[in-house]
């Protein structure tokens, strides 16, 4: 079975705490050995949410500078005279926003 986008970062995130390292119990360890079942449950349950929630705000910012560069884009194709819905540079940012 191959290994998801998500199951690697996660599988990266316990290795980067160190879960499998249970024998370090000093300094930073120590706490994150005592919060071991909050991070873990984190990683289960909060990670891809927030990750959904962060992509989605990109996106919606993302899709609001596509808009603006469209009213830019028919605004100077009127200046020089030309149809904009014939002009390539609408017609490329219209099928982005699509």
């Amino acid at each position: 079975m191959a290994e998801t986008n998500l199951e690697k970062f996660k599988r990266l995130l316990r290795e980067l705490f160190m879960f499998d390292q249970a024998d370090l119990d000093f300094g930073i360890y120590r706490i994150m050995n005592s919060k071991r079942d909050e991070i873990t449950g984190f990683l289960e349950n909060d990670l891809l949410p927030q990750v959904h929630k962060a992509l989605g705000d990109l996106a919606a910012v993302d899709h609001a500078a596509l808009e603006v560069d469209l009213a830019k884009a028919i605004e100077q194709a009127r200046a020089l005279g030309v149809d904009p819905d014939s002009a390539q540079r609408v017609k490329d940012l219209r099928q982005q926003i699509a």
